[in-house]
Formats: C-alpha cells, sequence, structure tokens
C-alpha cells in the first residue's frame, strides 16, 4: 500500500501523513480512530506502542 492509498483510507492528506510519520505532528484523535476503525489497530499500540 503506498502512502497516498494509506492516507486516503484514513482521511488525511498525503503531506500530513508524511509529516506525522517524521515526527513534525502528531495525529490527531479522528486520524487514530479512523486507523483503529480502517486496520484493527489498538489505539493504546499506536500512542506507546504497547
Amino acid at each position: 500500500m503506498t502512502q497516498i492509498e494509506f492516507a486516503r483510507l484514513i482521511g488525511v492528506s498525503q503531506g500530513t501523513l508524511s509529516d506525522i510519520e517524521k515526527d513534525r505532528c502528531k495525529p490527531s484523535v479522528d486520524t487514530l480512530v479512523s486507523i483503529r476503525k480502517s486496520f484493527k489497530v489498538d489505539i493504546n499500540w499506536l500512542l506507546v506502542g504497547e
């Protein structure tokens, strides 16, 4: 999956996703919830890696 495809699935721009990945900004709560719903990922794991 490309960064553009992933960004579209979670409802952010590719630029925003790039900034999140490079730790230039933090994902919003809405973005975290979208990732959880789309990919069945635990929010705690997204936040702290546990």
